[in-house]
This record gives structure tokens, sequence and C-alpha cells, in this order.
């Protein structure tokens, strides 16, 4: 019973620490909960805007596209989306907070929208607590995955990764826990509905589940592509296009292309204290990307090396518009972190976990930055 309980330590110390974040961030914009839906300020008043009251003058964040899907995620948003179809396949986080605030009310949606993250936070810290607790290590450990997978920052913007982060993480820790077939395709239908990305590791899990014989997994995460195929299917007879990025080679292009942009244009802000920060992401992106291709060879599971080799492909691969900004190269490839840490713990080796924590600055970072703005 003591052990079992002990599981809920980490998860409410997770919970507290992002919450201590938010109260940390909202005095910046006087406490106002529309500011984390990031909406350009050429927007505010206007529908589907028209409760939100602070804004951003660099034209937003994604957050707001969420937010314009959750007041309706059962209707097309043309004029509202910068790439409609793309934003919309992301349909579980929008739907969960229409659900949420009542048929998405747009003064409720405020509180949903970052109540959604916050208990995606917890559920994460939860699903690593109980992982750790199989493997025999700490569980406080759980208490460090939503860290290591930097979802503080995307907390401050109503942002899809906590919980698509989340879905996949269940999707591999109910893997890793021999779950039965339901719930591995209960899972696997969350993880896509969540975010389009987690695809590749859906089908990572249907393939193991082929060769090790689990056919009725199989036969699950089959019926759960084919529901997520029959959405996308329907976005595209309603937006007259595919959910995918319009410039492909905007944001994919040769091997090392965005790591060497981002490596080569640390000061391009003109900031000393901007080229040090990039710095820091940069160097701590390249270990990581070592580590989890260093795992991957040591791991007895494969589908952990799959998710690390998938994870730092992504990071290799990916061009020059992902390291832009820090926004961007600090949450997209998620899934580094995310198989450093099920390595580690899978191995029982908690040493390389450490070298995860300093990610916890990150949103720390984006709080200063908002107190800097306001004051200026």
């Amino acid at each position: 019973m003591r052990v079992a309980s002990s599981i809920w330590y980490p998860v409410a110390a997770a919970v507290a620490f992002h919450l201590a974040l938010l109260a940390m961030y909202l005095p910046a914009f006087h406490g106002d909960l529309s500011s984390l839906v990031c909406v350009g300020q050429e927007r505010i008043g206007a529908p589907p805007f028209e409760a939100v009251r602070v804004g951003f003058v660099t034209g937003g964040f994604d957050g707001q596209f969420y937010y314009a899907i959750a007041r309706n995620p059962w209707t097309w948003h043309r004029a509202v989306l910068d790439v409609p179809a793309y934003r919309h396949v992301r349909l579980l986080y929008p739907a969960l907070a229409w659900a949420l605030s009542g048929g998405g009310n747009p003064y409720r949606l405020f509180w949903a929208l970052p109540l959604i993250n916050l208990a995606a936070i917890g559920g994460l810290a939860w699903l690593g607590a109980r992982l750790a607790r199989h493997y025999g290590v700490n569980v406080w450990w759980g208490f460090v995955l939503p860290l290591a997978v930097n979802d503080g920052m995307p907390l401050l913007r109503d942002l899809t990764d906590p919980l698509a982060t989340f879905a996949v993480c269940g999707l591999l820790a109910s893997w890793l826990l021999g779950g039965r077939w339901h719930n591995l395709a209960l899972w696997s239908a969350a993880a896509l509905f969540a975010r389009e990305q987690n695809a590749a590791i859906v089908l990572v899990v249907l393939a193991a589940a082929g060769w090790t014989g689990r056919y009725r997994t199989v036969a699950g995460i089959c019926a759960a592509l084919a529901l997520w195929g029959g959405w996308i299917g329907l976005l595209h007879a309603g937006y007259g296009a595919w959910p995918l990025l319009p410039r492909s080679d905007y944001f994919f292009g040769a091997p090392f292309k965005g790591m060497w942009y981002r490596w080569t244009h640390l000061g391009v802000s003109g900031s000393r204290v901007s080229a040090g920060l990039h710095l820091i992401r940069m160097t701590l992106l390249t270990v990581h990307c070592g580590l989890a291709l260093y795992l991957a060879a040591r791991t007895p599971d494969r589908v952990v090396a799959w998710v690390a080799v998938g994870g730092v492909a992504l990071a290799v691969l990916t061009g020059w518009a992902s390291y832009e900004d820090a926004w961007s190269y600090t949450r997209v490839f998620v899934w580094v972190p995310l198989a450093v840490w099920l390595a580690g713990v899978r191995l029982r080796r908690t040493r390389p976990i450490w070298l995860l924590a300093p990610a916890a600055l990150w949103p720390f970072v984006s709080v200063a930055t908002a107190w800097h703005a306001w004051r200026t």
C-alpha cells in the first residue's frame, strides 16, 4: 500500500511545479488567461477571438489555432487557420477542450486548454512513476519525465505537445508493461489524433506486435489507424487539401542542414544572452542525440530503440525552419529525450537521465522573456 501510494507524490509534485510556472508567467499579462492563447493583436475582438483581451504583436503563435478549432471542432475553419487541414488533424486537444468548456464556450476555453495540459503533465508523471517502479528504480524519476520532454513551455502557449507526448508515452508504457490489446488500441488512437507525427511510433508498435505474434493488438492498432485515416479523408473532403505543411523543403532538407544553420547562427539576434542560450540548447540537443543512439544500441526493447533512432533522424533531417527559434527545436524533437528516459529506466541506468534535467530551465527562460517584454 505504501509503495502504491508513493506513485502519486511525483505526480502531485509535477502538477504543482507546472502550476507554479503558470503563476509566475501570467502576472506578466495581468493574470489574464487569454494570454495563453497567443492570438495576434490584429485578430483580437474578431470571431472566434472576440473574448480574447491580450495579444501578441508578432502575429501570435500556434495556440490560437487550437483555440479556434475548440470553439467548434466539428466544422471547418478555412478563414482562421494558417494551414487548415494540418492544424485540424490534431483533433484530440481541441475536442477535449470543447467538451470540457461545455460546447466551446469562449471564456471557459481559457481554463479548459491549460487544464487539459496540466492533466496531461500529471498523467505523464504518473506513467513515468509506474514504469520506474516496474523496473525497480526510484518513482521520483516520474517527476523528471515531464521536465525532460520540456512540457512546461507548451503549457504557456496552449499547445498540443503535453497531450500528444502523454498519449504516445501511454502507448509505449502500455507496450513495455505488457498491456492488453484494447489498451494499446486506445492509446494508439489517442496518439494519432493528438499529433500526426505520432503515427511513426504507432507503426513501430504495430510492427513489433506483428513480429511477436500479438495479433489482437495488430487488429486493434489497425482499427485505430483506419479510424484516423477516415478523419484524414474527411479533412481532405472539407478543406480540399491533405494535412501536410505547404513547403516540405522548408522543414526538411539535406542531413544536418537545420542543425548546421542553428550552430552557425547562434548570435543572429544580436544578443549575447540569446546566443549563449542557443549554445546551451544546441549542445544539449546534440548530446541527447548521441546519448539516445548509445542507449538504443543497449536497450533490450526494440520499440524503445526505434523511438530513439526515429527521434535522432527527425532532428538530423529537419530543415532550418524548425531551428529558427527556441520555441521550435526545444520541443519538436521530443522523441529524443523520451527515448533516453525510457531506455535509462529500462536499463536501470539513471545517470544518463540526469543529462535531461537542464531542459527544466527552458520554461523559466520563457517566463523571464515574458516579464522582460512587459517591462519594455
